[in-house]
């Protein structure tokens, strides 16, 4: 599941020299009859692995520049057929969480999201771990499926991506604060 979170994709991990974590990655999609939507996205408590300063300070700015205010992240969020109208980090409980809402015009577009009447589904790894759907969760040895009925207008998930409570990582919160 941490492959299709496209917000830290966007977030230009690449350039950096450190790893964001972050602990949770919820979902909330919201479908219109006619197909189209909104989909929130709430990344929960976000750290770095990096271990300098200067490490540090560039991941807090990728987040803050390029994700937060950056044209080229609506740019970026665009082509994958997103329309973010709204974006936002804050700080609760000493934790950076990451919020984006964008709309989309078909669900395919929300993270690998498919739809055949009369369900709407996400297919991800056996290894993934999905802690809390308000669709129905069937699993194989190969693949985990959240399946939801096209009558369910708000389709909801929460996923695990990372022990954010462990040695070596560093909470990017109290650099956010600096930047308020």
């Amino acid at each position: 599941m941490k492959k299709i979170f496209y917000l830290f994709l966007i977030i230009s991990l690449t350039q950096l020299t450190g790893c964001i974590i972050f602990n949770t990655v919820s979902y909330e999609v919201n479908l219109n009859d006619n197909g189209t939507g909104t989909a929130t996205v709430f990344i929960d408590d976000v750290n770095t692995d990096a271990t300098t300063a200067e490490t540090i300070k560039e991941e807090v700015d990728n987040i803050l520049q390029h994700g937060l205010k950056s044209q080229e992240f609506i740019n970026d969020m665009k082509a994958e057929g997103k329309n973010v109208i709204y974006r936002n980090v804050v700080v609760e409980n000493n934790k950076l969480n990451v919020i984006v809402k964008y709309e989309f015009d078909n669900v395919n577009n929300v993270e690998g999201m498919q739809y055949e009447s009369p369900y709407y589904f996400l297919t991800i790894p056996p290894t993934d771990s999905i802690i809390s759907t308000n669709g129905q969760i069937t699993r194989t040895k190969d693949y985990q499926r959240i399946i939801w009925d096209k009558s369910i207008k708000t389709l909801k998930f929460k996923m695990f991506s990372d022990d954010t409570n462990r040695e070596g990582l560093t909470s990017l919160a109290k650099f956010y604060k600096k930047e308020d």
